[in-house]
């Protein structure tokens, strides 16, 4: 005797691609009536798998003039998860990212030997100068020989480079080293608590990473919270005031609610369609009523976790060796090997502005450099500005993509207010919507009227002085509220407990 499948047991893989076929042979537009007219599988099969199919696929959702519900497929029965093009996507995706990575760890690396190594290089060739001026000043010869100090490493040459010497040393101790006394041990709390010098060096250069990573879980547990304090049904309109999607984007990204929690599309009596979890409201608690109803928004991009002092201290620190590169480009150009001027008393350091430049010669061929104007070239000019130009332009680049990604935040922030105000109020939104939220506050004076009318067009809602009346959403959202008050929660209530596994 053969034995009878049961309808419950069956090969999930098997069920969805005789589904696939099914609406690839309806061109993607079906009931379930025609798919299981279609494909002869039973029907609690074919509503278990189905809400795969529509994440998979893209589904959305029509009612038809007779109230049948139909799944369409806008975009073919192409994959979003299968095949060439999502598995390529996927693995460029890994690849680029795991190269980003990898790319920002050496490149941070890089830029914090850098900044700190060129400074302190060009810190120790300021002194060095100093010192080489003040023995050429009191290596002999009358000091009261001006032409001679001029000429030579003297007085000009001390009084410039003590001069910068002591602008470095002000730069880079942007700590509290120079502070007085009782101010600096006054604040050893908060010095203690002062970040690494790596760590705000990498936060200046690349911030501090999307301050919405975590967006994906705040928005599945409004959703739910939204779900069991509104008996578990939600229509379009509602998740997109929760969401801030557009119509078209969030007509997809439910599918993957349903899914994942077990939720159905449905079609109230009079026509509209709307979603529903029963499964959400078998809990023991309860979810306080204005977590529901509550709107969660996006967190803007900041530009770094550093103080607006630390980030011109490193923008300054910076500056200064573009300073240094420079200068050295520059003389290495003009003066090249002439590192010494000739006196009566015999070779002696330039003096005035190219003193730093001379002492920085006579230093490199004191350790046994045979080039040394290749070295201050390449090593001193070349190399620190080509550093510092990346220095200030990465920032630059990431200040200005970041003003970009806000100014989406902000748009899709300010939607879920929109969208809440509509469904709330009577169809009046006035300009001045979310201007005293920043998180939701444009730079496009017209973002709430781009919104609304958006809105409108999706939901045919009919233009009035001041606004737009939607009456097909107060009728949907009216028929949502008779679908709610009919659920008795007392009927998903788990009970009480009839066996622990402890006795």
């Amino acid at each position: 005797m053969k034995k009878e499948d049961k309808v419950y047991e069956y090969n999930r893989q098997k069920v969805r691609e005789n589904l696939l076929s099914g609406f690839k042979k309806t061109k993607g537009e079906s009931t379930v009536a025609d798919i299981a007219a279609l494909t002869g599988l039973p029907l609690p099969q074919i509503n278990a798998e189905l809400p795969a199919l529509a994440d998979e696929f893209g589904a959305r959702l029509k009612v038809t003039e007779k109230g049948e519900l139909l799944y369409s497929f806008p975009k073919g029965m192409k994959s979003r998860y299968k095949g060439f093009g999502p598995s390529a996507k996927r693995l460029f995706k890994t690849l680029g990212k795991a190269a980003t990575e990898a790319s920002k760890f050496l490149f941070k690396a890089w830029i914090l030997v850098m900044l700190v190594g060129y400074f302190i290089l060009f810190l120790a060739l300021a002194l060095f100068a100093m010192l080489a001026s003040v023995a050429v000043q009191f290596g002999g010869g009358n000091r009261n020989d001006s032409r001679s100090s001029s000429r030579g490493g003297g007085l000009g040459g001390l009084w410039l480079t003590t001069r910068l010497f002591d602008s470095l040393i002000r730069i880079w101790f942007y700590s509290e080293l120079f502070k007085p006394p009782q101010e600096r041990f006054g604040q050893a709390r908060a010095k203690a608590q002062r970040r690494p010098l790596h760590k705000a060096v990498f936060s200046h250069v690349f911030g501090d990473g999307d301050p919405n990573t975590d967006w994906g879980e705040v928005e599945k547990k409004t959703v739910i919270a939204f779900l069991q304090t509104h008996k578990g049904i939600m229509s379009m309109a509602e998740f997109m005031a929760i969401t801030g999607l557009e119509p078209e984007d969030a007509e997809t990204a439910i599918n993957k609610y349903l899914l994942e929690f077990e939720g159905s599309p449905e079609v109230s009596p009079e026509g509209s369609i709307y979603f529903t979890f029963p499964s959400l409201l078998s809990r023991m608690g309860s979810t306080p009523e204005f977590i529901g109803s509550s709107v969660k928004l996006k967190r803007l991009h900041r530009f770094s976790s550093n103080s607006p002092k630390a980030d011109r201290t490193f923008r300054m620190i910076n500056g200064v060796n573009i300073v240094f590169g420079g200068y050295f480009l520059y003389h290495a150009f003009s003066l090249g090997t002439t590192f010494y001027i000739s006196t009566p008393r015999g070779l002696a350091l330039r003096g005035g502005l190219p003193i730093v430049y001379s002492a920085t010669g006579y230093l490199l061929q004191s350790l046994g450099s045979i080039n040394p104007v290749s070295i201050i070239f390449w090593g001193l000019g070349v190399v620190p500005l080509v550093f510092s130009a990346f220095f200030f332009a990465i920032p630059i680049l990431r200040a200005l993509k970041q003003k970009e990604d806000n100014e989406k935040i902000k748009t899709e922030n300010l939607r879920r207010i929109v969208y809440r105000n509509i469904l709330s109020g009577d169809g009046l939104v006035g300009p001045e919507l979310g201007s005293q939220i920043e998180e939701a506050r444009p730079s496009d004076i017209n973002a709430v009227d781009k919104i609304s009318r958006r809105l409108a067009a999706w939901s045919r809602a009919e233009p009035k002085e001041g606004g737009y009346d939607f009456i097909e959403l107060k009728r949907i959202q009216a028929d949502i509220e008779k679908l709610r008050a009919s659920v008795n929660l007392d009927n998903f209530a788990p009970g009480k407990t009839v066996f622990d596994t402890e006795t």
